[in-house]
């Protein structure tokens, strides 16, 4: 039922980079867009507004409602409603809602493929355990070997320590 509508944007906004595709109204006295003259582009009117009954739906025909958590899926029935997953919601939330709602039958709208993005954060997750694990025995090897190596470093730092307040003594009786 949506017709396609043009993309509003800002007159001269290709000329100038500090300009911004955003739409502004035209006001100047000789602007071509604001006299609506042949090719220079559409101003917002009217006309364009979508019918009411698709009015605020998702290009897929859902209606997007923003989740933030599991529990708020269960308000959304799949074949009227499409989730959105908040911008705040962190990777490991986004996944278990993600995994809910598939097993729900609603769709994710913000992602194109909510599978591949789950197999792809558990294995990330995976991987960063595996590190973490891996850095963990590292260290643990390094503070099990013998500390000969640090006895030896202390008494050279005594030695230097002895020779700093030997010199300080002899500074101090000149």
């Amino acid at each position: 039922m949506k017709a396609k509508k043009p993309h509003f944007k800002r007159q001269d906004w290709h000329k100038k980079a500090r300009l911004a595709p955003a739409w502004r109204k035209p006001k100047g006295m000789d602007s071509k867009l604001r006299k609506h003259m042949h090719a220079h582009g559409y101003l917002p009117t009217t006309g364009y507004r979508s019918p009411a009954l698709v009015r605020g739906m998702h290009k897929s025909g859902l209606v997007p409602v923003i989740v933030a958590n599991v529990a708020q899926l269960s308000a959304l029935s799949g074949k009227t409603h499409g989730g959105i997953i908040a911008s705040t919601v962190g990777t490991r939330k986004a996944v278990e809602i993600m995994t809910a709602a598939q097993s729900k039958g609603i769709r994710i709208l913000n992602f194109k493929d909510s599978t591949k993005y789950v197999a792809q954060v558990k294995d990330g997750l995976a991987k960063r355990k595996q590190a973490k694990k891996a850095h963990v025995a590292k260290v643990e090897a390094k503070a099990a070997k013998p500390e000969a190596k640090k006895d030896n470093a202390t008494q050279e730092e005594k030695k230097e320590a002895e020779k700093r307040e030997a010199e300080k003594v002899i500074t101090q009786k000149a």
